[in-house]
């Protein structure tokens, strides 16, 4: 429009100089032109103001062609031009001022001009006829190509409608289906837990291990599901608190390195520019999920060489954009699948022959993660040689201290002993040369590579030493060289999981994959230890919080029960209360030091609750830590709670992790005291906490002091005999429920009471979780079974007596509370029942609670017998 709106001003200005006209309109209409461009390539003001200025300059442009007696004949294909132009705006209020235009200069001409004589030719009236018909056609044509245009765009509206539906609809299908199919695939790993706690044959045990198995992918499956779910729905919202980016590597190297000893022996590379701040500002467990996400799929579909990730960032004026890059050795993509890899459910090799699993979604689930982050992900594939994930998060910076770096690093001076030639692929050894590369700039050490034996006795020679590290293979090459130079300097071999020094060998072993990290916990070791080795133990080191005094509040006994028996743990002294208004009363006659208040209770919720502590005393109590206890772990929560002015959250069932993690966060240094990192003979294999297990193992064989007898005990001391191998699923899924194998005292101690759990897995308990949120503690779970069932006649009655009065309100509070206490004991069928009926009375579904109230009875009786039973 604005370019024919410019060839019809430039026409009509020619014109104006031409036929003499009124030249002091030519600024106007060189003024109005440049404006509707200016307006145009800067998006400058609203579309509105955009059109009704265009449509003002031409009719101005109109009007001035009209008013002259030699345009009269002209005036119809003007008119036309303009009524064309007006169409383009989809407003038929402006065809018809166009044409009431025309008439009134028809009308000029004849009253005002007598540009037509009295008695005209029929000449002269057959133009004026065809022209009046023209211009009239015109009108009709354009109001019709408006009309057709408004229907369409109605039409589009009404199907992106419809698809939209759709799309949330097959959401809630696949989520009401994954919640379905959690019971019996719990079912399935708890029997299977409960058999491999049992006295049984070994290739009976091989089969319930591979069962086991079969069930933890499927349930990964549908926890990919509920992810897929949750970002189609659009209620994803990231975090934004501080977390170390080396705590989230070395727990992503820990899941992965387990993943690549089952799937192959690929080169894992995990590169990281030891520059980059050390506590981040954002949301730690989804960059965790999501580089999961791409390195699995990159295990994949890579079956021989290697995996390199690299993380660096650039500074901005909001902090950093952390930087991520994933490149794998792999079969690639060609481009018309890179166009179409983040599309839902799609598979490079969905073909017949498809090699390997999986739903399709891990990509879209990065890329909504990432997008929930305000990140991106690019995807590159040269000749389809391998992936290249490009992937940018922005994110705040707590503390600019280099995540890592060692003291006095101008004294040491390293040298790295790898031939490249072992290396099947090119890109491996380009993996290997940038990380040591990016390791050595950015800890301002002095370092080499020696790519041959005689490069390793040069530098021996010539430069003064203080670590050598070497691979696994240079070290089977000639053992007794390096058994002697460890004599005189640190040797450390980068091998393999299951590679074992003699017993009286004086060198060090770095589990694969190798990592700067742990190099750099052998130079802080060796040269008196830092404070990052500190900071990153305390975050898994265990801690007591003696003279800590807390106050917890629900109004379910069990959730209280729960609280006391899990902080107390820590050496807490804990009081409890089971309403907002008594836990007021509480906080004016006691000084707490942190307060534990659940977020939905009858009567003062846990916002009222807060409000008035935080008011007591004219607010003496605003700056207590304020803990809210909820079950909802909705996606924004930690958010969510602050905006209400809770200091942070915690989701039901409690769990240890979450809690030691606010716990650190709230209370005072001088609160938490940090017990001795135990030494790792006195844990077993798997036995670590999480998936950190492996890079336990990895950090502590390399602690040690050379030239102690501690030291000597461990440099020679390797793991025993299948301890040494990462942790398997089993044992980090089911540790505190498995007794060991190779203990028949223990195994026939334990078989009666696993036996017995049966009767729990039977009905869709999940025995490993209620274990788990009972700090691994029989005696405690066996408690909280107890109670459970001794309450359940009351809450039972209580639910009835809601759902008869119709008071959905309450019957929304109950539903929540029994969603909460049946999780804490493992009943996930149960707490999801729950959970759906709660969110039904908090929307007045009556309709969906009428339908589904009985149901969630008969499966809380069916709960009950079962621990009955037991």
């Amino acid at each position: 429009m604005v370019s024919t709106l410019s060839i019809v001003s430039v026409l009509l200005s020619l014109m104006a100089v031409i036929m003499s006209w009124e030249l002091w309109m030519l600024p106007i209409i060189i003024i109005g032109c440049l404006t509707v461009w200016w307006l145009h390539i800067g998006r400058v003001g609203s579309d509105i103001m955009y059109e009704n200025i265009c449509t003002g300059l031409l009719i101005m442009d109109f009007f001035f062609f009209g008013v002259h007696s030699t345009s009269l004949y002209d005036i119809p294909m003007v008119a036309c031009v303009v009524v064309l132009l007006l169409s383009l705006l989809n407003r038929k209020r402006l065809l018809y001022m166009a044409a009431a235009l025309y008439v009134c200069l028809i009308l000029y001409h004849l009253l005002v001009l007598h540009t037509v004589s009295a008695r005209p030719e029929e000449r002269t009236v057959m133009r004026l006829v065809m022209g009046f018909c023209a211009v009239t056609g015109s009108v009709i044509v354009a109001r019709y190509r408006i009309s057709r245009r408004q229907v369409e765009k109605a039409g589009y509206a009404r199907m992106q409608e419809q698809l939209a539906t759709a799309v949330r609809q097959n959401a809630d299908f696949l989520s009401n289906v994954s919640h379905e199919l959690r019971t019996p695939v719990n079912m399935v790993v708890g029997i299977s837990e409960v058999t491999l706690g049992k006295d049984i044959a070994p290739d009976i045990r091989e089969n319930v291990r591979s069962i086991k198995l079969a069930g933890k992918r499927l349930s990964g499956q549908i926890n990919n599901i509920l992810d897929y779910t949750e970002i189609v729905e659009g209620t994803l919202s990231a975090a934004k608190e501080p977390y170390m980016i080396t705590s989230v590597v070395n727990d992503v190297i820990a899941i992965t390195a387990l993943q690549n000893s089952d799937r192959n022996r690929l080169e894992m590379v995990f590169d990281i520019d030891p520059k980059v701040p050390s506590v981040l500002i954002g949301d730690a467990d989804k960059i965790s999920h999501v580089l999961r996400i791409l390195l699995e799929n990159s295990m994949k579909f890579t079956e021989e060489g290697g995996i390199d990730l690299y993380i660096g960032f650039r500074r901005e004026n909001y902090g950093i954009n952390l930087t991520i890059d994933i490149s794998d050795t792999g079969i690639g993509m060609a481009p018309e699948q890179l166009g179409q890899i983040v599309d839902d459910f799609y598979q490079a090799d969905s073909g017949s022959r498809r090699y390997v699993g999986g739903l399709g979604l891990g990509i879209p689930i990065a890329r909504g993660l990432l997008h929930s982050m305000g990140g991106f992900v690019h995807f590159e594939s040269l000749d389809q040689q391998g992936l290249q994930v490009h992937i940018t998060i922005p994110q705040g910076v707590a503390d600019e201290t280099p995540c890592i770096r060692v003291p006095d690093a101008s004294k040491l001076c390293i040298a790295c002993f790898f031939k490249p030639e072992r290396y099947s692929r090119d890109e491996v050894r380009r993996y290997y040369d940038q990380m040591i590369l990016h390791m050595v700039e950015g800890l301002g050490i002095e370092g080499y590579q020696a790519h041959n034996f005689e490069g390793l006795l040069k530098l021996l020679r010539d430069r003064k030493l203080t670590h050598v590290f070497i691979a696994q293979t240079e070290y089977m090459a000639n053992p007794p060289y390096y058994e002697e130079l460890a004599q005189t300097i640190p040797v450390a071999v980068i091998a393999d999981k299951d590679f074992l020094l003699e017993e009286d060998s004086r060198l060090l072993v770095l589990r694969k994959p190798f990592f700067a990290l742990s190099v750099v916990n052998l130079l802080s070791d060796e040269e008196g230890g830092n404070d990052f080795e500190e900071a990153q133990a305390a975050g898994r080191r265990p801690f007591t919080c003696k003279g800590v005094h807390v106050l917890a509040v629900d109004d379910e006994d069990m959730n209280l029960m729960v609280a006391k028996g899990v902080l107390g743990s820590y050496g807490i002294k804990v009081d409890t209360c089971l309403s907002g208004k008594e836990a007021i009363e509480r906080c004016a006659m006691t000084s707490y030091d942190v307060v534990f208040l659940d977020h939905m209770m009858p009567g003062f919720d846990g916002v009222e609750t807060l409000r008035r502590i935080r008011e007591m005393d004219n607010g003496s109590y605003k700056d207590l830590p304020v803990i809210a206890l909820t079950a909802n772990t909705i996606s924004g929560a930690r958010e969510m709670f602050r905006n209400e002015g809770f200091t942070e959250f915690i989701p039901k069932p409690i769990e240890r992790a979450v809690l030691e993690r606010v716990l650190r966060r709230v209370l005072p240094d001088e609160c938490i005291q940090y017990d001795a990192a135990p030494t790792a003979p006195e844990k077993p294999a798997g036995a670590g906490e999480g998936a950190t297990g492996a890079a336990a193992e990895e950090a502590s064989a390399v602690r040690t002091e050379p030239g102690t007898a501690a030291g000597e005990e461990s440099a020679r001391r390797t793991e025993p005999e299948g301890a040494s191998q990462a942790p398997t699923v089993e044992a980090i899924s089911a540790e505190a429920q498995t007794p060991p194998v190779d203990a028949p005292e223990a195994a026939e101690g334990q078989e009666e009471p696993f036996r017995a759990y049966g009767s729990l897995v039977r009905a869709g308990i999940n025995v490993g979780m209620g274990m788990d949120y009972c700090c691994g503690e029989e005696a405690f779970y066996l408690d909280m079974l107890q109670m459970f069932h001794d309450q359940a006649e009351e809450k039972r009655a209580e639910l009835v007596a809601l759902y008869e009065a119709a008071n959905w309100t309450d019957y929304a509070i109950k539903a929540h509370a029994l969603k909460s206490t049946s999780l804490t004991i493992g009943a996930e069928g149960l707490s999801a029942q729950a959970k759906a009926l709660e969110q039904a009375g908090k929307n007045g579904d009556v309709e969906y609670i009428r339908e589904n109230h009985p149901l969630l009875l008969q499966m809380y009786g069916e709960v009950c017998e079962s621990i009955a039973d037991l």
